[in-house]
């Protein structure tokens, strides 16, 4: 397969850009391809990508850098030479990228992102929100990447990063969001949680995915709400400093994860109740709870995309703005987009195979 790269438009104001061809080739291309936009974020001021190269390098930092890059490079190798052929496609050195990509792994990672996933007749409906900072508002793309050997991949997608740390569908009948959890004591024999992220979902099913996160243990903290389209089931599993925890959706159990741990806990986990960012993430997570309850039974997934985008979850202040959110139903095999625009549907399959006019705006029941 020759290398191919196609402008597919734009999604509710996200780029959508389809790569295909041979790994190298593909993750190369994106580093070439979008280096203006990996250049932009890179050098903002007051963006988060400045804050983590500062960090580091402080004296204090760089080993630990160097000590998770390292177990990330032994544990991970398909992964990490991935996100260094998109440092040498955008001609920048490979250590800015590991710093952004470790920014969690390294320390703390702002606050941000929360999951749905609900069990209904004949399937199981996931949402995502995936937040960022308000300067971070209309940089975000939506790629679609079809590499040989790999399931077919869509994902929200930050210029600089690995196309795997927010939302993620697949063409194994995945769908992957990721939330980020602070922890005080990071593993540094563990691997990047961008790098485990990615890792997981280039699995050919819903066992091998899961298996991946439990058998290989994270530096950082991530919570992966994993979503199987084929079985109608889904996952939350917390992944932390080496050690990880799980649960699955009932048909009375609605899971939802914001931005601290639920299941894990003990030494080099715990952050204080009076942190401000648990604090947040624990009022996100009761306007979810609340707003989840008034979602009926078996509704589909405009009613879900209502619940992540209503008030106390929704994020539009100076330090959390959501900046996309995706839903996707399995029993009628969709998906939804609502980034900077109005909300957009289309087919999970066309998606997928980057059709081009996949998507049409949705009409009826969208959000304000």
């Amino acid at each position: 397969m020759g290398l191919e790269i196609r402008e597919l438009g734009t999604v509710s104001g996200l780029p959508w850009t389809l790569y295909a061809g041979s790994r190298l080739d593909v993750f190369t291309a994106l580093g070439r391809d979008q280096a203006f936009a990996i250049r932009a974020a890179r050098d903002m001021a007051d963006g988060s990508w400045a804050v983590n190269r500062r960090r580091a390098a402080r004296a204090d930092v760089a080993p630990l850098l160097h000590r998770v890059e390292a177990s990330t490079r032994i544990l991970l190798p398909v992964e990490s030479a991935e996100l260094d052929a998109i440092a040498a496609g955008a001609g920048l050195p490979t250590r800015d990228l590991w710093a952004y990509n470790l920014r969690g792994d390294l320390g703390r990672d702002g606050t941000g992102c929360s999951d749905l996933c609900r069990l209904i007749p004949g399937g199981v409906v996931f949402g995502h929100n995936e937040d960022g900072g308000p300067s971070q508002a209309g940089t975000m793309q939506l790629l679609t990447l079809l590499i040989e050997g790999d399931p077919a991949v869509t994902a929200l997608w930050y210029p600089g990063m690995l196309p795997a740390n927010a939302c993620t569908v697949t063409g194994a009948g995945l769908a992957f969001g990721m939330d980020h959890v602070p922890i005080p004591t990071p593993d540094t024999g563990g691997v990047g949680r961008h790098f485990l992220a990615r890792h997981a979902q280039r699995q050919s099913d819903a066992d091998s995915a899961l298996e991946a996160l439990r058998e290989t243990p994270a530096a950082g903290g991530f919570s992966f709400d994993v979503a199987d389209l084929t079985a109608g089931t889904g996952t939350v599993l917390e992944a932390a400093a080496g050690r990880h925890a799980e649960v699955v959706a009932a048909r009375d159990r609605t899971l939802r994860h914001t931005n601290h741990l639920h299941l894990l806990d003990g030494p080099g986990l715990t952050v204080q109740d009076t942190d401000p960012s648990i604090r947040e993430s624990r009022a996100r997570g009761a306007a979810l709870d609340a707003a989840a309850t008034r979602v009926p039974a078996g509704a589909g997934p405009v009613e879900t995309l209502h619940a992540l985008r209503s008030p106390g979850v929704l994020g539009r202040d100076a330090d959390r703005y959501t900046l996309a959110t995706v839903v996707v139903d399995s029993a009628t095999g969709t998906i939804l987009v609502q980034g900077e625009g109005g909300p957009e549907t289309a087919r999970l399959g066309d998606v997928l195979l980057g059709a081009p006019d996949a998507f049409s705006p949705l009409t009826e029941g969208s959000p304000a």
